[in-house]
């Protein structure tokens, strides 16, 4: 074997290896649509699975969602009733010293400063327990409402397999690099065993 022949194998078998890596990398996004290939259809995987990704996205996405209590507790943390309070405050001192007036006209005339300030304290603490409750009922009925499964399963159906695409190629740049100097390197690799194994033969 000469060193001419040698060097034609390595460069088939190294080609044929960054080729196949190429191929399998392209076939991910393409063909977008199916290509008929005789009784055969061809299409990228992504595009073939993008419906099924959306809905099982989406389903992911909602029960996470439902899960997580982040909003609830965010809702219900004190510091929030902290710094609605003092609008709180005012709204009920409001009631206190005029509406009540005009609400329960006879209460009213009987009910000094002393018993305001006993009924506004009341309020208040009332106020203060009840609020991280009822917020943190707010926030399942509105997590509860939302249709989160819908939204991602809609948006990833509308995306283009191009989108997916530059999306994966500016992210995973760098190891489909690697990836193509592997099945090249398994490629050189395979083409010295060949080598090898002509001269072995006496080929």
């Amino acid at each position: 074997m000469t060193v001419y022949q040698a060097l034609i194998i390595l460069f088939v078998c190294a080609f044929s290896g960054w080729l196949i890596a190429s191929i399998t990398v392209g076939m991910l996004f393409k063909p977008a649509k199916p290509v008929g290939i005789g009784s055969f259809k061809i299409q990228g995987i992504v595009p073939a699975f993008q419906q099924q990704f959306a809905k099982e996205a989406g389903k992911y996405a909602q029960e996470e969602f439902l899960r997580y209590r982040g909003l609830e507790d965010k809702l219900a943390d004190p510091a929030l009733l902290a710094v609605i309070r003092p609008e709180v405050e005012k709204h009920v001192d409001h009631f206190l010293q005029v509406k009540i007036k005009t609400v329960f006209p006879i209460l009213a005339q009987f009910m000094g400063e002393k018993t305001i300030n006993q009924f506004k304290t009341a309020l208040l603490e009332e106020i203060d327990n009840l609020f991280p409750v009822l917020m943190s009922d707010m926030a399942s009925h509105i997590k509860a409402g939302i249709q989160l499964d819908l939204v991602v399963e809609e948006k990833l159906n509308h995306w283009h397999p191009g989108q997916f695409e530059a999306l994966l190629l500016n992210k995973a740049s760098k190891h489909i690099r690697l990836y193509k100097l592997l099945c090249t390197s398994v490629g050189v690799f395979t083409g010295i065993v060949i080598i090898l194994t002509l001269i072995i033969s006496g080929i």
